[in-house]
């Protein structure tokens, strides 16, 4: 090799050297209890390359809350949507907060397939499947039947954990009922038996959906997390300003859903969303209460909102773009 060559070579290499390898995305694995128009904030934060802006590669895992708050607090996933069930982990001890409330309102019907069942007096002594013990499914279920005057102890709540196997139990008519979400009433409307007992969206306020951080990855990767919830917002907004988008996202992941109930079940949970991803003190110490009640909690072992909630960063996130004008 001639001199001149290598000395050319050599200058690269000290050049390269000076401008250092690039770096790495961040990973961050993700849950969603599945393929919802309500995750479309992370599904569109993904397709339209906010969380890569960031410097995040994001990997969406399927999962309920009761698989996916145990994970959390782990440390197999970074964060987990499934919001309600962590308040009950962290009323029992668990280290964790609930940084992103998505509603305020839950998006969900108690549905049969049982011809003898058509009010909640039909359900006594049968069973009701949830997703998970304790979690928002459960509570708007007790909520529902106390509205209704009731006992909801008279029913049987069965835990199934995974959507797909709520909806195949209640569509063969072997569950007595369900609490099932908007995007799955669109098809349960197609089935000749199936028919609302309670719409729970007129009847039950508390938290669904929204994000959790384990308080270890909060003071470990602060700064990751703050670009994560910037990402999410974008991907919120978005949905929002265009639903097609939102609409695409989601069959991208699940082709088997229709393009209509998709959209119909989304203008139906517009109204239950809350304004900027938060809720107030006042809602999270009802939050607190509830479901201190639900697990025999007494006052004095109960969590402060301080130690159950952290919307700052949703709120950083929300100030810093709107200070920027940002719009997708």
């Amino acid at each position: 090799m001639r001199l001149g060559t290598k000395a050319a070579l050599a200058a690269a290499a000290i050049s390269l050297t000076a401008i250092g390898p690039a770096h790495a995305a961040d990973k961050m694995k993700i849950t969603v209890s599945g393929w919802f128009s309500s995750f479309s904030n992370y599904f569109l934060a993904i397709d339209k390359g906010y969380y890569a802006q960031e410097g995040i590669e994001t990997e969406i895992i399927q999962a309920g809350g009761g698989t996916a708050t145990p994970a959390l607090l782990s440390g197999d996933v970074q964060y987990s949507s499934s919001a309600s069930v962590a308040i009950t982990a962290i009323l029992k001890g668990g280290e964790l907060k609930i940084v992103f409330a998505d509603n305020d309102r839950v998006p969900y019907q108690l549905w049969s397939a049982q011809p003898a069942v058509k009010t909640l007096e039909d359900l006594k002594g049968k069973q009701v499947a949830i997703e998970n013990r304790g979690d928002t499914h459960e509570i708007a279920v007790r909520e529902t039947f106390r509205n209704g005057k009731v006992d909801s102890a008279t029913v049987i709540f069965t835990p199934l954990q995974s959507r797909a196997t709520i909806l195949a139990g209640l569509s063969s008519g072997s569950l007595a009922a369900a609490s099932v979400t908007n995007d799955e009433v669109q098809k349960l409307q197609a089935l000749p038996n199936a028919h609302m007992v309670a719409d729970m969206t007129k009847i039950v306020h508390t938290i669904t959906g929204g994000g959790v951080f384990s308080d270890d990855f909060l003071a470990k990767h602060h700064d990751l997390a703050e670009r994560f919830m910037r990402a999410t917002v974008k991907g919120r907004r978005h949905a929002v300003a265009f639903p097609e988008d939102m609409v695409a996202s989601v069959l991208k992941r699940d082709q088997g859903q229709n393009h209509d109930a998709i959209l119909q079940s989304w203008n139906t949970q517009m109204p239950l969303r809350t304004a900027d991803g938060t809720i107030s003190e006042d809602a999270q110490k009802d939050e607190i209460v509830v479901r201190s009640e639900l697990l025999n909690v007494p006052p004095e072992k109960r969590r402060t909102p301080a130690q159950a909630f952290d919307f700052s960063l949703i709120r950083q996130a929300n100030a810093e773009l709107d200070k920027q004008g940002w719009k997708p």
